[in-house]
């Protein structure tokens, strides 16, 4: 029998740097070879960032609902995280439209590439919390 171990700040913090490595070399690639793309280098970095910022946040309020004695504290964060992120996204796609002015819709594109990349790797972690 194997025994679970909980994840600690290193693993989560290693695999975080991982995926975002990851993400980034899939961005770069993308505005490689799609020239059309790269005048939105500066979003698809403030993108990353973002996810980065959020996943810290759900690690860290993960890992304490995981342990709390409220049995639905844990699944209450999940459908929390799931619906705030869903709204963050369509504000932070908004704004960007609407102050930027894009000269094109790649932007959608680049922005739902990064946000499925760390909500792969949150129901990763989030499922590993879940376990412990």
């Amino acid at each position: 029998m194997v025994l679970l171990r909980p994840m600690t700040d290193k693993a989560f913090f290693t695999r975080l740097a991982g995926i975002t490595a990851g993400t980034a070399v899939l961005l770069i690639l993308l505005l490689m070879v799609l020239p059309e793309t790269r005048v939105h280098k500066p979003f698809a970095v403030a993108s990353v960032l973002l996810f980065v910022l959020v996943s810290i946040g759900l690690f860290y309020a993960g890992r304490s609902t995981a342990t709390s004695t409220s049995k639905v504290a844990f699944t209450n964060l999940v459908s929390a995280s799931v619906f705030g992120k869903m709204v963050l996204a369509v504000a932070v796609l908004f704004i960007y439209q609407q102050s930027a002015q894009p000269a094109n819709q790649w932007f959608v594109g680049i922005f739902l590439l990064v946000y499925v990349v760390y909500t792969i790797f949150e129901v990763w972690f989030m499922t590993k919390l879940a376990k412990t």
